[in-house]
C-alpha cells in the first residue's frame, strides 16, 4: 500500500536524519533531580523535553481531551513514560 492510498505523504528528508520539527529548540526543557536512563536509547539524560500535543481534527463527537502533553528523550527523541503535574 503506498502513503498516497493511506492518506499521507511521506515528510521530505534531505538525508538530515533529524526532522524538520526538531532542529528548533522545544517549547520547554526539565532539568531532572538526578540522572537516568531513557528506556529507548539507553543513554543517560539530565533533562527532558516536553512537547504539547494537541488535536487538528475529529470526525465525531470527543470527550477524549483537545491537549496534552509528552515527555520525550532529548537524545533520541523518543516518548518517555512519566507524569508532569502541578505543583502548589
Amino acid at each position: 500500500m503506498s502513503d498516497d492510498e493511506i492518506g499521507g505523504t511521506p515528510p521530505a528528508n534531505d538525508g538530515d536524519p533529524v526532522p524538520a520539527g526538531w532542529r528548533a529548540a522545544p517549547a520547554a526543557t526539565y532539568g531532572l533531580e538526578h540522572p537516568v536512563l531513557c528506556p529507548a536509547c539507553r543513554q543517560e539524560i539530565t533533562e527532558i523535553y516536553v512537547v504539547r500535543l494537541y488535536r487538528t481534527r475529529v470526525h465525531f463527537v470527543s470527550s477524549l481531551p483537545r491537549s496534552g502533553r509528552l515527555l520525550v528523550c532529548p537524545r533520541c527523541r523518543a516518548v518517555v513514560p512519566g507524569e508532569l503535574g502541578a505543583v502548589f
